[in-house]
C-alpha cells in the first residue's frame, strides 16, 4: 500500500517541478515576442518648455519604418506644427517642427509600422509657456503718402492761391494802366497839332 502513494507523490512533484520550470522559461521570453511601442521622446510627454522646439524626437523598441510613419502635432490654437515628413535613424524617428502660434499645450499624435508588420499608434503632449512674438506687417510706404495726397489735393497750394489772386486782380489793373496810355495818347495827339493850326 505504501509504494502506490509513494509513486503518486513522486509524479505529482515531478509535475510540479515542471510546471515551474516552463514559467521561469517563458517569462523572459516575453520581450522577444512583444510589439513595438515608445519607449521616450524628446520633448518627453509631460513636460513644460519655456520655448517652442525645433523638433520632435521619438525612440521605439524596434526600428520604425520611416516610410510609413504618420506623425501630427498641433498647437494650443490648433495649428498644424509639422514640417515635412518624418526622418528615421535607427530605432529614433524625428519630426521637424515650426514655432507655436499660440502658448499652450501641444498635442502629438503617431502611428508607425515595426519591423514585424504590426502597427503601433499612441499619443503625447507637452506644454510651450511663452507666447511667440507678435510679427506685424509693416504699413506699405504708399498708404501715407495717399492719405497725406487726399487733403492736399483739396486745398491748393500758396502759389495757385496767390496766382489765383494776382489773376483775379489782374484785369483792373490792365484797364487802369491802358486807360492812363490811351488818355496820354490823346494829350499828346492835342498837343502836337494844336500848334499847327495855330501858325496859319
Amino acid at each position: 500500500m505504501i509504494a502506490p502513494v509513494s509513486g503518486l507523490w513522486r509524479l505529482r512533484v515531478a509535475a510540479f517541478i515542471a510546471t515551474v520550470a516552463a514559467i521561469v522559461v517563458a517569462v523572459p521570453a516575453q520581450p522577444a515576442f512583444a510589439h513595438n511601442a515608445l519607449r521616450s521622446s524628446d520633448p518627453a510627454d509631460g513636460t513644460s518648455l519655456a520655448t517652442s522646439p525645433t523638433s520632435l524626437s521619438m525612440t521605439f523598441r524596434e526600428t520604425p519604418n520611416a516610410a510609413l510613419a504618420q506623425v501630427a502635432v498641433v498647437d494650443a490654437a490648433g495649428v498644424s506644427l509639422t514640417v515635412g515628413a518624418p526622418a528615421g535613424a535607427g530605432t529614433t524617428l524625428t519630426q521637424a517642427l515650426r514655432a507655436v502660434s499660440a502658448a499652450g499645450p501641444v498635442t502629438v499624435t503617431y502611428r508607425v509600422v515595426s519591423t514585424d508588420g504590426h502597427p503601433v499608434q499612441g499619443k503625447l503632449g507637452f506644454t510651450v509657456t511663452a507666447a511667440p512674438a507678435s510679427t506685424s506687417s509693416p504699413v506699405p510706404p504708399s498708404s501715407p503718402a495717399t492719405a497725406t495726397a487726399v487733403p492736399a489735393s483739396s486745398s491748393p497750394p500758396a502759389s495757385t492761391a496767390a496766382t489765383t489772386k494776382a489773376s483775379s486782380s489782374g484785369p483792373s489793373a490792365i484797364a487802369l494802366v491802358g486807360g492812363l496810355v490811351a488818355g496820354l495818347v490823346v494829350v499828346g495827339v492835342a498837343v502836337a497839332f494844336l500848334p499847327r493850326r495855330r501858325k496859319p
